[in-house]
């Protein structure tokens, strides 16, 4: 089976990370490698989030407000396995303030055949397409910084920086796409132009500790 057939399912989420904000930048507001910044702002500024079913842990900024969505067993059409955001209430808003823009999102889809790491060098051509197919459809979509190869705590993925633009607000966003075994992950930090500075003071070491693995807690 062709990699690109073991998730399909990721391309519909490419608009995922609109329904809390929109994104775009102009490409001088390049989002800082979160593999590079993991220390941008204290530990103490941050909780952790914990996944055991779906083996991950991430840190997000305290005092971000949290969403969660979780697939439940009936689900007739399932995409998206586990949706989490936290969004900064101080941070950027738009739709009158019904939309927020400074956020982190993780999102988990199922693969239809385990992934290892010497899949996702070998099959580095469908993954880069996959990682493109997931920003289609964003209005005024531009890659900042190309698609690359990563390593992020122990696993192999893809990076992209990117902007696009909603009700003429400019932000700036980073994401991973991390398949490994049964799940693909796809991390994203963006914020807006306006508050560039605090958000990704808190943005790039919340990515940076994106790790999959054996974790305790739900």
């Amino acid at each position: 089976m062709r990699i690109r057939r073991l998730i399909l399912a990721l391309l519909a989420g490419a608009t995922l990370v609109a329904p809390l904000g929109a994104l775009s930048a102009c490409s001088s507001n390049t989002p800082p490698s979160a593999t590079g910044s993991p220390t941008a702002a204290p530990v103490a500024s941050f909780g952790q989030a914990t996944s055991a079913k779906y083996q991950f842990t991430i840190r997000y900024p305290l005092r971000w407000i949290s969403a969660v969505h979780a697939a439940k067993p009936g689900d007739k059409v399932v995409t998206t396995l586990l949706s989490w955001s936290w969004a900064d209430p101080k941070g950027a808003t738009v739709g009158g303030g019904l939309g927020y823009v400074d956020t982190l999102h993780v999102s988990v889809y199922a693969m239809s055949k385990p992934v290892g790491p010497n899949d996702v060098k070998k099959h580095r051509a469908a993954f880069v397409a996959i990682t493109a197919s997931m920003l289609k459809g964003l209005p005024g979509l531009k890659i900042t910084d190309p698609i690359k190869p990563i390593a992020l705590n122990g696993v192999r993925g893809f990076q992209v920086t990117y902007s696009y633009t909603t009700q003429g607000t400019q932000i700036g966003a980073m994401s991973y796409l991390l398949p490994k075994g049964d799940y693909g992950y796809w991390v994203t930090g963006q914020s807006s132009a306006a508050t560039w500075s605090s958000a990704w003071s808190k943005l790039a070491p919340a990515m940076a500790s994106f790790t999959i693995g054996p974790v305790k807690g739900s």
